[in-house]
């Protein structure tokens, strides 16, 4: 079943977001960056955006709309701070401490003992929270092209915070639902994507993240509030994959990029496919799948994949475990605790 439009897909439940939120989580393209040996690229390396950022890139323009979406039908910032806090905290502090205290004591060139009694082992959990990739552990994940990264996707955590954090700022000044003012901020973000392109003023840099992901996140806002104009049709979203992954880079590379793929994770989304969509609106493991799929392949990766052959197959192996994981995350965390909201009373309105 394919809807007409992103307005119809997004008030029928049979729509496919959750199928393309799980699409967006890293993880085949981390397999050649954690092998020992061989090419320590990403696929579409030498395009506007290699897979890996592409797939990071349309997960925060998933986040914007859905968002404003929330935001849109229940207007309560203590509800949205508390549901973003519940959504994010609980499953990474539990994958700390799977990660610290199982997978990490799994790879450890230290003693056990020695290794769980190392301050940095007991802390991972509540350190990761305000290091995220940067939290590492004593003799964890040594070989490998990305040795001494314990959770290397986490990097991006810190820029989700801050997208809430400035989502908040747009209600609270009354400009929530404001077509123009929407527009406006994803065109000054696109406007110095492009510039940025051009001069590499930014590149790599914390800025840099910012200006891409800001643009990412408002072209969410802006693609919600003008959902009922934008129809959704799949040889146009071809159409813009193929330009954006064959053309060579450009000054409006990356921003053409960002708006095909955005359009394309629309089409996909408004596309229901019965059984994917079924499984995937029943257990979001998509967080999870995030939050688990780089350990688990560093440990398998790092220590038995010395070819890039052998690290496809520990991909494929590794995918099956974390599929697991992330499952086990949904049903026994992040669910709970999104439970939570519905039971803490809200404030009465006069």
């Amino acid at each position: 079943m394919q809807y007409s439009s992103l307005d119809a897909a997004l008030d029928d439940r049979g729509n496919s977001f959750n199928s393309v939120r799980l699409l967006a989580a890293v993880f085949v393209s981390h397999a050649v960056l954690i092998a020992p040996a061989g090419w320590h690229g990403e696929p579409l390396d030498g395009r506007a955006y290699n897979l890996g950022q592409i797939s990071v890139n349309i997960f925060f323009f998933l986040s914007g709309m859905m968002l404003s979406r929330s935001f849109a039908l229940k207007p309560d910032l203590s509800s949205f701070i508390l549901a973003r806090m519940l959504r994010i905290f609980p499953g990474l502090i539990v994958c700390g401490m799977v990660t610290a205290w199982v997978i990490g004591a799994l790879d450890t060139t230290e003693g056990l003992a020695a290794y769980f009694a190392d301050p940095a082992t007991l802390s991972y959990p509540l350190r990761v929270l305000v290091q995220f990739n940067r939290a590492q552990l004593p003799g964890v994940f040594t070989r490998g092209w990305e040795a001494g990264t314990i959770n290397g996707p986490l990097w991006t955590v810190k820029f989700e915070l801050f997208a809430y954090g400035a989502f908040l700022l747009v209600p609270l000044l009354g400009l929530f639902g404001s077509k123009r003012f929407a527009v406006l901020l994803a065109v000054g973000f696109g406007t110095m994507l492009a510039i940025s392109t051009i001069t590499h003023t930014f590149d790599t840099s914390f800025w840099g993240s910012i200006i891409r992901f800001g643009f990412c996140f408002t072209l969410g806002i802006v693609a919600f509030l003008y959902r009922e104009n934008i129809k959704l049709n799949w040889p146009l979203a071809i159409l813009g994959v193929a330009l954006a992954t064959i053309l060579p880079p450009w000054p409006g590379g990356q921003v053409l990029s960002v708006i095909a793929f955005a359009y394309f994770a629309i089409t996909l989304g408004g596309t229901s496919v019965p059984w994917l969509t079924r499984a995937t609106n029943r257990s979001d493991i998509s967080y999870g799948l995030y939050l688990y799929a780089f350990p688990i392949q560093q440990v398998l990766i790092a220590r038995y994949g010395a070819t890039l052959g052998s690290a496809i197959i520990f991909t494929a192996i590794a995918f099956l475990i974390a599929i697991f994981a992330a499952y086990g995350s949904w049903i026994f965390i992040e669910k709970p605790a999104l439970s939570i909201k519905h039971r803490v009373r809200q404030p009465a309105t006069s």
